[in-house]
């Protein structure tokens, strides 16, 4: 690019054609028969994304599109409802009759669609896909047959496109749970009355799931109860709701987020009332955790793209700024944190293919949720500041609202930050985890299995230095210290980041070892992860970027890689 008006942007483009390393991540673990069905249709979605979806979420987020409650018609009838824009519609009636909900073959289809919708960012559209699809998992494991003839045809109907919503944080109960104070009455004909507010009800549009607490139930998580409650009953007569206000949010602005009183809505349990936090938590927010982290792992692919696509085109000092190594540097770190987290990420959808989201082994549903809770927490954690580093790349040009996307992605993604439990709580919940069951030991099992197939003539320095870290850490991480609560406390982040490392780390091994004889590029970037994320004393390491410094440009391209592994 010798000038910016000839500057070219990705809009427009196959996203899922670009990305040959998630292609390969998927090819590894979807069933040979799956593959080629799941990326024709990654193909088309990926296209939508950069074509028509990526003009219709960015018009959404337009001051002037922005979402806007309605109290009344005009005639003066109350309807307390929230205007979501007319593209925002559209966006949403097009993905559910793609079939983002109900025409998926597996949950690795699904969760890869939600990772490439989320090369918009938040879009207005994956917070209600997030929501829609707990609640549909919810009412399918736990609902009545009511509420399943009834109300899944309603959200799973492009009529009303993703229109679910969770609704449990209040002023004085957000993560923690266990202390909010809606209330559930019981009526005669065995629906429930709910009042009480709700003060960040984010996809505000037509069936909400409510956690409230029955009259005359524990304190506590184990007296919460989970309900559904539509906007608009069954006869036509708006709920008994009321809106107060929409949030001024930082980020995923085209996405309403209200605060809302019920009134004596009516609404009816899903599932157990005594078993409401256990529907909550394993079908709702586990499910909007995986969702999240998918998200995360896309927002972060965008804006690796974004950088990747100015670097090439910016002219600076006598060349294309892609080939000076402090750029090359932040591009590779770029990718090398993607690829982490999307393989933790889509190994855990994996195996939520095999084992199901809540699986009957006690043993396989700890160990998957405390991947959920990593994956969340890891993916997030960093992408702010990942994304903080694509728009450095591009300069003073990077901050514009209308040259790309980065702006509008760095403000949804403090967003992806915030949703589904803080760093801190998802920390404390896997250290308490930690301590009151086996689950390092698991968690030391997998890392020892993965070692297992690790030759030790492949990527040697870099495995030295995990074998040293995994000592270390074993070695901190004793019993006695797991049970303490005020070490786990002061600690909980520090054992999170060291258990998640060295996992993402064996898992990128792996994929690295199937695929050596081919490419080098997973090995390669195996490395570069090794040495950002293993403690080392020399900031000036050679076997980090100085060892892939040589092959940048083509890491960079995502292209095949010739090198020698051993002694990396």
């Amino acid at each position: 690019m010798g000038k910016l008006k000839e500057f070219k942007g990705i809009e427009g483009t196959d996203f899922f054609e670009q990305d040959r390393g998630f292609e390969t991540l998927l090819g590894d673990l979807l069933p040979v028969e799956e593959r080629e069905p799941v990326f024709a249709s990654l193909h088309e979605c990926a296209r939508l994304v950069s074509g028509s979806w990526n003009e219709l979420a960015r018009e959404a987020s337009r001051k002037e599109n922005l979402p806007r409650i309605v109290k009344f018609d005009r005639a003066g009838n109350r309807v307390e409802r929230v205007d979501f824009g007319m593209h925002t519609r559209q966006l949403r009636h097009e993905a559910a009759e793609f079939g983002v909900l109900n025409r998926t073959r597996s949950e690795l289809h699904k969760f890869a669609m939600v990772y490439l919708l989320a090369h918009n960012g938040e879009g207005s559209l994956n917070c209600g896909f997030s929501c829609t699809d707990g609640l549909v998992r919810a009412i399918e494991a736990r609902g009545s047959e009511f509420l399943r003839k009834t109300y899944l045809p309603r959200l799973l109907s492009v009529e009303t496109p993703l229109a679910g919503a969770q609704f449990v944080t209040e002023r004085d109960g957000g993560s923690d749970v266990g202390a909010i104070e809606c209330e559930a009455k019981p009526n005669v004909d065995g629906t429930w009355s709910i009042t009480g507010e709700k003060w960040f009800c984010s996809n505000p549009d037509e069936y909400f799931l409510v956690a409230a607490r029955p009259v005359g139930a524990r304190a506590g998580t184990s007296g919460v109860a989970v309900f559904l409650v539509p906007r608009v009953l069954l006869d036509g007569q708006v709920n008994k709701i009321s809106f107060r206000r929409l949030k001024d949010k930082l980020g995923t602005q085209s996405l309403p987020t209200a605060e809302i009183d019920f009134e004596g809505a009516t609404a009816w349990a899903i599932g157990d009332p005594a078993d409401g936090f256990k529907t909550l938590m394993n079908y709702v927010i586990n499910t909007s955790r995986m969702h999240n982290a998918a998200n995360a792992c896309g927002f972060l692919h965008r804006a690796f793209l974004e950088a990747r696509n100015y670097a090439r085109q910016r002219d600076a000092f006598g060349g294309a700024i892609v080939n000076y190594p402090l750029v090359q540097e932040t591009l590779i770190s770029l990718l090398e944190r993607c690829w982490r987290y999307r393989v933790l990420t889509f190994t855990l959808v994996s195996m939520i293919d095999e084992h199901g989201l809540c699986p009957a082994d006690p043993a396989q549903s700890m160990w998957q949720r405390f991947l959920i809770n990593l994956a969340k927490y890891r993916s997030a954690s960093t992408l702010t500041a990942s994304i903080h580093e694509a728009i450095m790349v591009l300069g003073a040009n990077g901050i514009v609202e209308d040259f790309t996307i980065l702006p509008r992605l760095l403000r949804d993604a403090m967003i992806i930050e915030t949703w589904e439990g803080t760093h801190n709580t998802l920390c404390l919940q896997i250290a308490r985890d930690a301590a009151r069951s086996d689950l390092i030991e698991r968690w030391h099992a997998e890392i020892n299995a993965t070692l297992s197939r690790w030759p030790r003539d492949f990527l040697t320095q870099t495995r030295a230095r995990f074998d040293q870290t995994l000592r270390q850490t074993l070695d901190e991480l004793s019993p006695n210290r797991l049970e303490d609560r005020e070490w786990a406390a002061t600690h909980a982040r520090r054992m999170v980041d060291r258990l998640g490392s060295l996992l993402e780390l064996a898992w990128m091994a792996m994929v690295a070892l199937r695929s050596a004889h081919e490419d080098a590029t997973p090995a390669l970037l195996t490395v570069a992860a090794a040495h950002s994320l293993l403690p080392s004393l020399n900031v000036f390491d050679e076997s980090g970027f100085g060892v892939t410094s040589p092959f940048g440009a083509a890491l960079i391209d995502e292209k095949p890689v010739n090198a020698s592994l051993v002694n990396l």
